[in-house]
């Protein structure tokens, strides 16, 4: 397989930045995937070759960055660079411009686009993009539609989330780490606080179930305060706040997915919904807001349930669907297991890639 430098100067600890990683250790076991990422950083610390430290992309420190890993570039002979933060297309671009090598660019596009980027500046930075991977079919219609490149440039290339072994967690354990209530029906959602994320809308749903034994746990890191201030007063303006709970960013959620009676993604806007296919994984109801990506992820009273963007009361009525009805979790969740092995596993996520990578470039 060809030599690749995948780039990341993320400084964030999203869904973005833990494919990173694992994209990053998969191959480099291999000897042929090398990373440049920001020092000190979340990503720097987990990925298994951190070869190139990388300051953060701005006007001062962007021809630094070029130097650095052009360097790394020239001297390993590396043969493509992998992009995943848009941040980080015009360094690569950089990069191409400046190389003797015949570097090929391919982009891991993870963004919904909402309008044509044929500017200079864009165009100057698509002329040198080779390929890029698409996370939905909607978003391969927007970069057709936005990007000024080929159809033939652009791919499709689903998530893989690697199968983890429920079994091995605890409920009482879990539930006793993080102060919760072993009698409650447990609600479960992950993501960044912050409005878009619509974590509120699941407190004015707890507030239309009141008088049904729900808590619910929120996890992840605050990108937002007067956000969450917001939530938390909602929480004590209708009497919730000894059933919500909130917990910091961990990196692997698996244990409190998986013990856990139900997941929500409740967002305004999700170009795939990450949390939702974990959430699969874990063998746990998933509840998603009909935006983006996640109707490509959950057909609706099949394998999950969706709910109208932005509406509590619909969100509180899907919540109730599944509360009241343990065969109907059950067979959410029989469904839900055979889609997500079928269409997001996680070795079949790579081989796919190596494909693209030795065929298309």
């Amino acid at each position: 397989m060809k030599k690749i430098l995948a780039i990341c100067s993320s400084p964030d600890q999203g869904g973005l930045e833990l494919y990173f990683i694992s994209l990053v250790n998969y191959f480099s076991d291999k000897g042929n995937m090398y990373s440049a990422t920001r020092g000190n950083s979340f990503i720097s610390n987990k990925v298994k070759t951190n070869n190139v430290n990388i300051k953060k992309n701005n006007f001062i420190n962007i021809f630094y960055n070029v130097k650095k890993t052009l360097d790394f570039i020239e001297k390993n002979d590396i043969d493509i660079i992998h992009v995943s933060w848009t941040k980080d297309l015009l360094l690569s671009a950089l990069i191409k411009k400046f190389s003797t090598r015949n570097l090929k660019i391919i982009y891991y596009r993870q963004m919904k686009l909402t309008r044509k980027k044929n500017d200079f500046y864009h165009k100057f930075i698509y002329n040198k993009i080779d390929h890029v991977l698409a996370i939905t079919k909607k978003l391969s219609l927007e970069c057709n539609k936005y990007l000024p490149l080929k159809s033939n440039q652009i791919d499709i290339l689903k998530y893989g989330v690697k199968k983890f072994d429920n079994d091995i967690f605890s409920k009482e354990k879990v539930y006793n780490r993080f102060s919760l209530d072993k009698s409650k029906f447990t609600i479960g959602v992950f993501s960044r606080i912050e409005e878009q994320k619509g974590q509120h809308l699941l407190i004015e749903a707890m507030n239309l179930l009141f008088e049904k034994n729900i808590q619910l746990v929120i996890v992840g890191h605050c990108m937002d305060d007067d956000y969450k201030r917001n939530i938390e007063m909602k929480c004590e303006q209708y009497n919730l706040k000894n059933r919500v709970f909130f917990i910091p960013f961990i990196e692997n959620p698996q244990e409190i997915m998986s013990t856990i009676d139900l997941i929500v993604l409740p967002t305004y806007e999700e170009t795939f919904g990450l949390v939702v296919i974990e959430g699969m994984m874990a063998n746990t109801p998933v509840i998603g807001s009909n935006a983006g990506g996640v109707p490509e992820i959950i057909n609706d009273g099949i394998n999950g349930f969706l709910f109208h963007t932005r509406s509590s009361s619909d969100l509180a009525e899907k919540i109730y669907s599944l509360y009241q009805s343990n065969d109907l979790r059950n067979k959410i969740v029989k469904n839900a297991d055979v889609f997500v092995r079928k269409e997001y596993d996680y070795d079949d996520h790579f081989r796919k890639f190596e494909d693209i990578i030795e065929n298309k470039l």
